[in-house]
């Protein structure tokens, strides 16, 4: 991680890649929470995963997850005791796919390995939200040019804002110029500009970790 006046980029290169015992693909983590938590006991956690066989997806008791795909043909997710029927199909043009850890869910590629973005948090503490945005030249949380920006209702507890960078992008600091490249993460403080320098408005992810009023 790199800290940045108020700012922190994590740069998703040098995260390690972690194997699943099962050999059916890595995860690289780029953020949890306690930072000495582990998969048992973590509050939020933001990883993306590279998918390179079909299996089960792991179980994660009292957990929420939200699912994007940021590369490959896509998975088709059979469902057990779901709304969905007896299949979904997932790909990187499709919304987040929302679910609880506990739902018991058969994976399928479609065709190559998939590579995914995975947000967990912990039931009753955390809840999160994801969304595919365009940045022109500046992302600012909580201010009025962005709607993205909190309501009087919300500033009690400001959520934590993050912005996944999908495709490089120069950052400007004050004119000190930093490559950002494919998902790199950074934090947003509230109030905070962040500058970005391209010719064409570039795509992010957006997530948002709203702690629970009840932990609050």
């Amino acid at each position: 991680m790199i800290l940045i006046k108020n700012m922190q980029l994590i740069r998703y290169r040098e995260c390690p890649s972690t194997p699943w015992k099962n050999g059916g693909g890595s995860t690289k983590q780029l953020l949890i929470s306690p930072t000495n938590a582990d998969l048992s006991n973590f509050d939020y956690r933001i990883s993306i995963a590279r998918v390179s066989s079909s299996g089960p997806f792991s179980q994660f008791i009292d957990i929420d997850r939200q699912l994007c795909l940021l590369e490959g043909a896509g998975l088709r997710l059979y469902i057990q005791g779901d709304n969905f029927g007896s299949a979904a199909i997932l790909t990187p043009n499709d919304a987040p796919f929302n679910f609880r850890g506990e739902t018991q869910i058969e994976s399928q590629l479609l065709d190559d390995q998939v590579l995914d973005f995975n947000v967990m948090t912990k039931r009753g503490r955390y809840s999160s939200n994801i969304e595919k945005i365009y940045i022109n030249d500046t992302f600012i949380y909580g201010s009025n040019r962005n709607t993205l920006g909190t309501t009087q209702e919300q500033t009690v507890c400001i959520p934590l804002q993050l912005l996944l960078c999908l495709e490089p992008v120069i950052w400007d600091q004050n004119g000190h110029l930093t490559q950002l490249e494919r998902y790199d993460l950074l934090l947003c403080p509230h109030g905070e500009s962040l500058n970005f320098k391209s010719d064409n408005p570039t795509q992010w992810l957006h997530i948002t970790l709203s702690r629970s009023k009840a932990t609050s």
